[in-house]
């Protein structure tokens, strides 16, 4: 019996959707990047102007909801356990590219695109109309019933998410009057509005120009001129914690803020139940609206932010100009290491934004400018901002596991084996060690090891795979 193996699930959301089927995905040494066929801001780049010359494949059909019958054949209904592994095999092969990886959604949090498109609206950077289409779309179709937008696509309505999400749709060029505009400024305020949104929405909101930095418990970058071995020094926290609170130190200490626009001032009147200019700002800092406090702050947090306060009110301007400078070595290594990609999506762009007010329109700035459609993937719901720039190196590794792991591919375990070292150079050494650190790769009790004559061929046919085409040293 022939199953079709044509998968579920269809285009979420298709309200103002682009023209799924002029969608490409460039797949470059594991970097990918989603083109417009009609986009007439693509980059100038041989490998973006061919990309159109070939039809749209199943593997970019599969991502954006719309395959056909035909992309993926059928195959014999599973009678045992092994059967249906070998279906599983067979149908997750179909979705491997050329180069041996597997390109998949690393979306979930609705806190990273935010960011993105504040950025780039503050900085002047165009974002294409079919991106910021699809952006929308993504928007709209996390939207949960009751108005609001949660901290995850899986998460209740939130302050964080929904104020967040709502300038978003704003700044992406979305009608006040639409319905899902106005279901999230009744959500917004009828939870208090936007004044206890979390500290990272403040600083986001403050940057945009709709919130007074007054309203934040300071961040100031003179913890970086501490010497390293304090245990409270930046260098010694978790790094995704010091790498972002890195840049928001340099932009809170300059309180750095974009052009107020007409915009701007329409979202401070759309954001609040209170008229803005009546706020009292300072008594804000510890307002966090019940919907997004997971744990009440600590009198002895509530101490050190008085005494930040304090520190703010009297700080000396020689020590914060030498802090702000220290501050921004640490971004440009951050970012002339990684390649302007950085170590996450949130300090992405906002060391793009201290880039921007320190330097204006500069290469470095560009540089950062051109890294931005690594972050965006475009999916069934729309287009959003990854937790990373993919999940090809997870996503390929687990699969080799997996397919190793369930036994079903026992006759072709040095394919699989020197495949592998192919898709991931780091893993090149193994092949000049001796042969015990072959054994690293497979569970000792698997009996599709390699072993004897055939793990050292094996070796070889890796070694000789991994090095064509490299120049000789």
């Amino acid at each position: 019996t022939l199953v079709s193996c044509w998968p579920r699930g269809a285009v979420k959301d298709m309200e103002g959707a682009t023209d799924l089927a002029k969608w490409r995905l460039l797949c470059e040494n594991g970097r990918q990047r989603w083109f417009y066929e009609d986009d007439r801001s693509l980059p100038d780049e041989e490998a973006v102007r061919h990309l159109f010359e070939r039809p749209q494949n199943r593997i970019e059909r599969y991502h954006v909801g719309t395959p056909s019958a035909d992309d993926f054949p059928p195959f014999h209904a599973a009678a045992t356990t092994g059967d249906a592994l070998e279906n599983a095999v067979q149908f997750y092969s179909t979705l491997q590219w050329e180069d041996g990886h597997w390109s998949n959604d690393y979306g979930g949090p609705m806190f990273l695109m935010p960011g993105l498109i504040i950025t780039c609206a503050v900085t002047g950077v165009e974002l294409s109309q079919p991106r910021r289409d699809e952006m929308v779309r993504y928007l709209l179709s996390e939207q949960r019933e009751d108005g609001g937008w949660g901290l995850h696509i899986e998460s209740p309505s939130t302050m964080f998410g929904s104020a967040l999400s709502y300038v978003s749709l704003r700044l992406l060029g979305l009608d006040p009057a639409h319905a899902a505009a106005v279901r999230g400024r009744a959500f917004i305020h009828a939870n208090g509005g936007a004044l206890g949104i979390p500290s990272w929405g403040k600083f986001w909101l403050a940057v945009l120009g709709v919130y007074q930095w007054d309203g934040l418990n300071p961040i100031p970058p003179e913890f970086w001129l501490l010497p390293y071995w304090l245990p409270v020094h930046p260098g010694r926290w978790w790094c995704h914690c010091r790498m972002v609170y890195l840049p928001m130190g340099y932009i809170y200490s300059g309180r750095f803020t974009g052009p107020i626009t007409d915009l701007v001032k329409e979202l401070r009147k759309e954001l609040y139940p209170q008229a803005y200019n009546e706020i009292h700002w300072p008594s804000q800092r510890e307002n966090v609206c019940p919907l997004d406090l997971y744990t009440p702050h600590s009198y002895t947090v509530r101490f050190v932010n008085w005494v930040l306060g304090w520190y703010e009110s009297f700080h000396s301007s020689w020590l914060r100009s030498a802090a702000q400078a220290e501050a921004l070595e640490q971004i440009h290594a951050e970012d002339a290491n990684t390649d302007y990609i950085c170590i996450g999506p949130v300090n992405k762009v906002i060391d793009m934004l201290c880039v921007w007010f320190s330097e204006g329109e500069s290469d470095r700035f560009q540089k950062h400018v051109a890294r931005l459609d690594d972050y965006l993937w475009l999916g069934r719901d729309g287009i959003k901002m990854q937790g990373y720039n993919g999940c090809q190196l997870w996503d390929t590794a687990f699969a080799l596991q997996a397919i190793v792991e369930s036994g079903v591919c026992n006759v072709h375990i040095e394919l699989l084996f020197f495949f592998s070292l192919f898709f991931f150079p780091p893993l090149l050494f193994l092949s000049f060690l001796p042969s015990p650190s072959l054994f690293l790769l497979f569970p000792s009790s698997s009996p599709f090891r390699p072993r004897g004559e055939a793990l050292r061929d094996a070796r070889r046919r890796a070694r000789s795979e991994c090095t064509r085409g490299m120049p000789r040293l």
